[in-house]
Protein backbone atom coordinates (compact mmCIF):
# COMPACT_ATOMS: atom_id res chain seq x y z
CA UNK A 1 0.00 0.00 0.00
CA UNK A 2 1.55 3.48 -1.31
CA UNK A 3 1.59 6.81 0.94
CA UNK A 4 -1.32 8.88 0.66
CA UNK A 5 -0.42 12.92 0.52
CA UNK A 6 2.76 14.92 -0.65
CA UNK A 7 5.48 14.64 1.34
CA UNK A 8 7.08 17.64 0.40
CA UNK A 9 3.77 19.71 1.39
CA UNK A 10 5.22 21.94 4.36
CA UNK A 11 8.76 21.69 3.15
CA UNK A 12 8.64 22.42 -0.47
CA UNK A 13 5.03 23.63 -0.61
CA UNK A 14 4.28 26.32 1.35
CA UNK A 15 1.65 29.09 1.96
CA UNK A 16 2.94 32.61 1.50
CA UNK A 17 0.68 35.21 2.94
CA UNK A 18 2.89 38.51 2.67
CA UNK A 19 3.88 38.66 5.81
CA UNK A 20 7.33 38.90 7.42
CA UNK A 21 6.28 36.63 10.26
CA UNK A 22 4.05 33.41 9.45
CA UNK A 23 1.27 33.19 11.96
CA UNK A 24 0.70 30.48 14.59
CA UNK A 25 -1.01 31.53 17.38
CA UNK A 26 -4.43 31.90 18.23
CA UNK A 27 -6.68 33.18 20.35
CA UNK A 28 -10.42 32.92 21.20
CA UNK A 29 -12.25 36.20 21.23
CA UNK A 30 -16.37 35.97 22.66
CA UNK A 31 -18.36 38.89 21.62
CA UNK A 32 -21.65 40.28 20.98
CA UNK A 33 -23.37 39.51 17.57
CA UNK A 34 -23.67 43.60 16.64
CA UNK A 35 -19.43 43.75 17.06
CA UNK A 36 -19.21 40.52 14.94
CA UNK A 37 -21.66 42.63 12.06
CA UNK A 38 -19.30 45.81 12.88
CA UNK A 39 -16.38 44.26 11.66
CA UNK A 40 -17.36 42.38 8.93
CA UNK A 41 -18.86 45.30 7.54
CA UNK A 42 -15.50 47.32 8.04
CA UNK A 43 -13.80 44.29 6.53
CA UNK A 44 -15.55 44.24 3.53
CA UNK A 45 -14.95 48.02 3.17
CA UNK A 46 -11.26 47.02 3.47
CA UNK A 47 -11.39 43.86 1.06
CA UNK A 48 -9.54 41.68 3.51
CA UNK A 49 -10.43 39.56 6.13
CA UNK A 50 -12.13 39.86 9.91
CA UNK A 51 -8.75 38.28 11.48
CA UNK A 52 -6.82 40.95 9.42
CA UNK A 53 -8.97 43.37 11.07
CA UNK A 54 -8.43 42.42 14.51
CA UNK A 55 -4.60 42.30 13.76
CA UNK A 56 -4.30 45.75 12.88
CA UNK A 57 -6.49 47.35 15.88
CA UNK A 58 -4.63 45.12 17.83
CA UNK A 59 -0.88 46.01 16.30
CA UNK A 60 -2.29 50.02 16.79
CA UNK A 61 -3.14 49.37 20.36
CA UNK A 62 0.34 47.37 21.43
CA UNK A 63 2.10 50.23 19.22
CA UNK A 64 0.33 52.94 21.10
CA UNK A 65 1.11 51.12 24.80
CA UNK A 66 4.76 50.94 23.75
CA UNK A 67 5.21 54.63 22.86
CA UNK A 68 3.66 56.03 26.12
CA UNK A 69 5.97 53.83 28.23
CA UNK A 70 8.49 55.43 26.41
CA UNK A 71 7.27 58.99 26.76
Amino acid sequence: MSKRGNPDFGTKYKFYYGRDEPLSEQVKVLMHPKMKNQLKALAEEQKCSIPDVIRDAIDKYLNELNTEDVS
